[in-house]
């Protein structure tokens, strides 16, 4: 190669890996959350209109083909990315920083799953998220999906495995449905006490009762007495805008005075749900 076309190759490659980086860029600020620090992206797609299934529920396979107990099928973009956590760093950690600035948005949780409840490693790795990548041991998987309920409504589903290698990923899917699922759609009271109990706290952002003569709905009311009915020694502190009324919701619905303290009425909207010790 002749050196005088060796600054125009030079030029070329950083113009291409500037490029690389500015598309990079683009893509973590469509984000709804900042990736886990210790953590390197190992692979990022874009689909700007895929058709997409939002796991809600148990998998399993039938005739081969992956079936849901529930799901959200719709149209829209979907973002997916991949990360490997860095040695020294569990995939527990990476999955909480992860749910911990979601929750902090307007957002529903609808299903959760962790270990061999949640099936088959290769279901989720090669029919949900399409990377063999995320196939590990079924005991060190652990998944979570929500809708993010913003302007522009979004599902985020989040999947963590440890692989036979020792190797430790997150994914995330993160679909904006065009146009918005207008259906109503609830967590599980078994996802609700999962949440609460790994996480210590539950943040209901629907349950937002802070304008005046609003009160919680019959929906969320029978969801919580049920969580609560599951666990007979589990006892709460409720804060947020409405809380006195939701323990007195609550109580109505059969749950007893000495398991549910109320809190302090935040400001903020939404209700707050704190696992008592």
């Amino acid at each position: 190669m002749s050196l005088r076309h060796t600054p125009l190759l030079a030029c070329t490659l950083a113009g291409l890996l500037s490029a690389v980086a500015s598309a990079d860029e683009a893509f973590d600020r469509s984000l709804s959350i900042q990736p886990f620090i210790h953590a390197t992206a190992v692979e990022q797609e874009l689909l700007p209109n895929a058709e997409h299934q939002v796991v809600i529920g148990s998998i399993r396979r039938i005739n081969n083909q992956l079936r849901a107990e529930r799901e959200v099928r719709a149209s829209g973009e979907l973002l997916r990315a991949t990360w490997q956590i860095k040695d020294g760093y569990s995939p527990d950690e990476a999955f909480r920083d992860a749910l911990q600035q979601l929750t902090q948005l307007p957002h529903t949780l609808l299903y959760t799953c962790e270990g061999r409840e949640c099936g088959s490693s290769s279901l989720w790795a090669n029919q949900v998220f399409k990377n063999s990548q995320l196939y590990g041991p079924e005991e060190d998987q652990r998944y979570l999906a929500l809708r993010l309920d913003g302007e522009q409504q979004r599902f985020v589903s989040l999947y963590s495995i440890t692989r036979g290698n020792k190797r430790s990923y997150l994914h995330l899917d993160q679909f904006t449905p065009s146009p918005a699922i207008s259906e109503a759609l609830y967590p599980t009271p078994t996802t609700l006490l999962k949440v609460l109990k790994r996480e210590n706290q539950l943040v209901l952002p629907a349950l937002d009762m802070s304008h005046a003569q609003a009160q919680p709905s019959a929906e969320w009311i029978r969801l919580l007495v049920r969580m609560l009915r599951t666990d007979s020694l589990l006892r709460v502190t409720i804060d947020g805008a409405g809380a006195p009324e939701l323990a007195e919701a609550l109580k109505a619905g059969g749950i007893r005075d000495n398991r549910i303290q109320v809190g302090q009425p935040e400001p903020e909207q939404g209700v707050r749900i704190t696992r008592i010790r």
